[in-house]
């Protein structure tokens, strides 16, 4: 019986253990996850056009958000979400939002996967190596830094022109057209 306590509680901890891991990655994780839910309702609401480019995106951010260090997961989270807003915005030409939409995430995503080989993978000590180089590794250092936090502001700067840079107008485009096609005889 006492063998059976062992047994029970060695088996208690280890999945007790289990979940804590879990739950920290997850909580460790938290923006990617909340990053995987918004860009697989983008992808599944895009239409069928747009549908493979959207998912090739979405698995290009979703890999440099999970790898990624700061500051890349939580601004692919706010430009996901700005893309949201501004799809849900748009009156106008909803699929070339999109492609905004598409265009920004993959662009960041693959700034974000370059910054990670970059600061991760030691391609930064490999041009402290060469003196020439050590004399710009700052200057380097100080660009990639400012762009990813640029590259965001611009993306999101893009998405709200395109949303406001035509005033909204009564009715739908497609009534609008057929109102000025007509000269309003319709």
């Amino acid at each position: 019986m006492e063998n059976f306590f062992a047994i029970f509680t060695e088996r208690l901890i280890w999945i007790t253990n289990g979940f804590l891991a879990t739950v920290y990655s997850l909580a460790d994780h938290l923006n990617a996850l909340a990053f995987a839910v918004a860009i697989i309702a983008f992808v599944a609401t895009t239409a069928r056009e747009q549908r493979s480019w959207a998912a090739g995106a979405g698995i290009l951010s979703m890999v440099a958000s999970l790898l990624a260090p700061s500051p890349v997961p939580l601004f692919l989270l706010v430009m996901i979400g700005g893309g949201w807003a501004a799809v849900g915005l748009e009156r106008y030409n909803r699929p070339a939002q999109r492609w905004n939409v598409i265009r920004g995430l993959a662009l960041y995503a693959l700034s974000g996967l370059g910054f990670t080989l970059y600061r991760n993978m030691g391609l930064g000590e490999s041009v402290l190596a060469d003196p020439m180089m050590a004399n710009g590794a700052g200057y380097l250092n100080a660009i990639i830094g400012i762009a990813m936090y640029v590259i965001p502001l611009g993306y999101l700067a893009m998405v709200a022109q395109a949303v406001w840079a035509h005033p909204p107008a009564i009715g739908n485009p497609g009534d609008l057209i057929t109102k000025v096609r007509t000269r309003g005889g319709g």
